[in-house]
């Protein structure tokens, strides 16, 4: 597995701002020193299980019509083993389904809507199909299944176990979305939502994180100073659909967040 150990090197090679005017760019980096070669492959078992409970229904699909209306006995919150009764269930005894809530709403900068998180809260199989109830077992449940959770079929998708790291077109550019159910900060390991589609990208593909530019103040001339955002993290594509995919931060230096750009790695 890739891993970070961070060195924060200055290159600040501009002139000294009194002897020239405009603004002097500041350009800190993040170093990383991975254990293994670049080219190793990732080893993703560890996150298999979170990977499992994130998909993204595209914009256009239509959401999902089953679902949950309670638990056995009438309650309101269920684990692995209870019953549920769910309504508008299509399917046969027998035939699982993923018990999902729906995260985020992925948009675009112009707000184009590009699809809907959903996360998983349990798989459940159908037991008995009925009008207009069913009834059905819940088998595994990360999370507690709520009433009004949505249930839907699941996917033939197996999460790879390794990836070998890939290089993204030179030019590839975008921007992290959504950390599903966990708020803005992210952090080593973690899953994100990018706005690259399948036919940007590839799993096994790396993309840096980069930092805004911001300006600061010289304390001596009162001028601003371009500060360069530097790299941040590292993602490797693990999921693609349409118009967005799963990434894992597979380096991080400095604090990263949902609407931090993604772009083509750096020459190693």
């Amino acid at each position: 597995m890739l891993a970070l150990a961070m060195g924060l090197c200055d290159a600040a090679s501009a002139a000294p701002p009194y002897d020239q005017g405009g603004a002097v760019t500041l350009s800190p980096r993040v170093r990383f020193l991975p254990l293994e070669a670049q080219h190793d492959p990732v080893d993703l078992s560890a996150r298999v299980p979170s990977l499992m409970n994130y998909r993204v229904i595209e914009a256009g699909t239509p959401m999902p019509q089953a679902y949950v209306v309670s638990g056995s006995e009438g309650r309101l919150i269920s684990g692995a083993g209870d019953q549920i009764v769910a309504r508008y269930v299509q399917g046969r005894p027998g035939q699982r389904f993923g018990l999902y809530t729906p995260g985020t709403l992925l948009k675009d900068d112009q707000g184009r809507v590009l699809g809907q998180v959903m996360i998983r809260q349990g798989v459940a199989r159908l037991e008995r199909q009925g009008a207009p109830l069913s009834t059905l077992t819940v088998e595994k449940s990360p999370r507690e299944v709520s009433a009004g959770a949505q249930l839907m079929a699941l996917d033939d998708w197996t999460p790879p176990r390794q990836l070998v790291p890939l290089t993204a077109p030179a030019g590839t550019r975008g921007q992290i979305l959504d950390r599903p159910g966990a708020g803005r900060i992210v952090g080593l390991r973690d899953i994100v939502v990018i706005d690259l589609g399948r036919h940007q990208v590839t799993p096994g593909m790396r993309l840096r994180v980069q930092g805004e530019p911001e300006e600061v103040s010289d304390p001596v001339t009162g001028g601003l100073l371009a500060l360069d955002g530097g790299v941040l993290g590292e993602l490797m594509i693990v999921r693609t659909f349409e118009q967005t995919s799963l990434a894992l931060v597979t380096r991080a230096g400095l604090p990263m967040a949902t609407g931090d750009r993604v772009e083509a790695t750096l020459d190693d």
